[in-house]
């Protein structure tokens, strides 16, 4: 099954398929997760972060290291 997701904050659409029974994003071509640093604690919600284009010269945030990252799944 692939399943083609837009969010209200996205610009574009992410592809989504099971895999090994989890829910997995693959990569799309011109395409970038910009994650957000982690929650101060857990009483914050996950945030899966933001998915941009590449491709349109606009200038984009920087990338979060994947250390400073929320590892919590949110979904």
């Amino acid at each position: 099954m692939q399943v083609l997701l837009r969010d209200q904050d996205d610009d574009c659409f992410g592809l989504w398929m099971l895999q090994e029974g989890r829910l997995v994003e693959f990569a799309i071509p011109h395409t970038e997760r910009i994650h957000q640093p982690a929650p101060p604690n857990e009483d914050f919600s996950p945030d899966p972060g933001r998915l941009r284009r590449t491709d349109q010269g606009n200038a984009q945030p920087e990338q979060t290291p994947e250390e400073l990252r929320d590892t919590r799944s949110p979904w």
